[in-house]
């Protein structure tokens, strides 16, 4: 049996590789846009939460596909920025507003567990994300 290994990533990393995709995700994008004025709130809603989960979906198939590394603490991740958009709301602050704190919140403390856990790999980052994971679940 003989493995053939890449050396050369340039055309798995392009975002629009044929034409084709340049069409689709016009598409996707002109219909998402225009959902919110001709469906129902609660289907508006349910596509939010498609959109958010499918960001999430993307950057675990980041980390895993091409790198070749297991992480469980996307979900920690996930809970930090949900939280923090909920806890903001409550005090009625603008949706912009508390979109972009959600989300620098959630990157300083990615940065903050990301740059200890750069060293490791394997079973060693499994444990530590799961260990920050069962951390933010106390936490929240």
């Amino acid at each position: 049996m003989r493995f053939m290994f890449k050396t050369d990533y340039e055309d798995d990393i392009r975002l629009f590789p044929h034409s084709g995709y340049l069409f689709s995700y016009g598409t996707l994008l002109v219909l998402l846009a225009i959902a919110p004025f001709v469906l129902s709130s609660y289907i508006v809603s349910q596509l939010v939460f498609v959109c958010i989960y499918a960001t999430v979906g993307v950057g675990l198939m980041i980390l895993t596909g091409f790198t070749g590394q297991a992480s469980l603490g996307h979900a920690a991740f996930l809970a930090i920025g949900a939280y923090t958009a909920a806890y903001l709301q409550q005090f009625n602050v603008p949706f912009p507003v508390y979109f972009l704190a959600a989300g620098l919140l959630t990157g300083i403390i990615g940065a903050l567990v990301g740059f200890p856990a750069l060293r490791l790999q394997g079973i060693y980052l499994v444990i530590a994300t799961i260990s920050f994971a069962l951390i933010v679940e106390e936490i929240l």
